[in-house]
């Protein structure tokens, strides 16, 4: 039998949760769960509750505890065949990647080398970019490791980062269970990444940007753009500050009204 760890966050987590659990070669080691400032609530309870109906008794780790926990985390990584990072939202420490043997792959929500690092859909928006999604391996950069699949999708401007955000994540989910047989048989051929045309960005990069000034400079599609990376599905939106110093909150809701045939 096939061991596995899960770092998961976010709805994707919970599916690839689900998934694993009902993989019978596999057995499942060991969850690590994003921060608690990043998870939703109850996200803690949700986990511990799928892994009691499907009789799963594992650890669960708050990544908050990582680093109180290094040692274990290492020792269940290290027993551990195989890991799936899915939207997990942290870099896993150097220490800890030299250090163990297993493989991790991450579902990233992006066509790498473009949108390395955070927020890849917001600012894949920004600059016009393609969207899509990778699985690739980790390794000890920043989403550098080699490639197992990739695939693109078509977006239009009526669509925020939240809902972009909301097909990648249901494609990166298709893509694992497309490819998780392949990969755990060792039979799937892994690409290196091109050097060429990457993106990386840090999640306070997106975060500056996210208050709009009066005086802001830029064509009206630059603006359009910047309305539609900074609005998510949590609820996160773009703000305005006007002459007198008061914040507004930005709504943008864009309807085609014709298509050109």
């Amino acid at each position: 039998m096939k061991k596995l760890v899960l770092l998961i966050n976010g709805n994707l987590g919970i599916e690839v949760l689900n998934f694993i659990t009902s993989q019978k070669e596999i057995e499942l080691i060991g969850v690590i769960i994003n921060s608690a400032n990043k998870r939703s609530s109850g996200y803690f309870s949700r986990v511990t509750t799928l892994l009691l109906e499907s009789n799963q008794d594992v650890p669960i780790i708050s990544y908050e505890d990582v680093d109180d926990n290094y040692i274990r985390v290492v020792e269940i990584l290290n027993n551990s065949d195989y890991g799936i990072s899915a939207l997990f939202g942290h870099i896993l420490p150097r220490t800890v990647i030299e250090n163990i043997d297993c493989e991790i792959i991450n579902l990233h929500p992006s066509l790498l080398p473009i949108g390395r690092g955070a927020d890849p859909i917001p600012w894949s928006i920004i600059n016009q970019q393609k969207q899509g999604v990778t699985i690739h391996i980790i390794d000890s950069g920043l989403d550098t490791g080699g490639i197992l699949c990739q695939k693109e999708f078509s977006t239009n401007i009526g669509m925020n980062s939240g809902k972009v955000y909301e097909l990648a994540a249901g494609l990166l989910f298709n893509e694992l269970e497309r490819i998780f047989h392949s990969w755990t048989n060792n039979t799937i051929r892994v690409s290196n990444q091109s050097e060429f045309f990457g993106s990386t960005h840090k999640s306070k990069e997106l975060e500056d940007m996210r208050i709009i000034n009066a005086d802001e400079v830029g064509t009206f599609g630059e603006f359009l753009r910047k309305l539609q990376a900074l609005t998510f599905s949590d609820g996160r939106k773009p703000s305005f500050i006007d002459e007198s110093g008061r914040v507004w909150s930005i709504d943008i809701s864009i309807t085609l009204q014709r298509d050109e045939e």
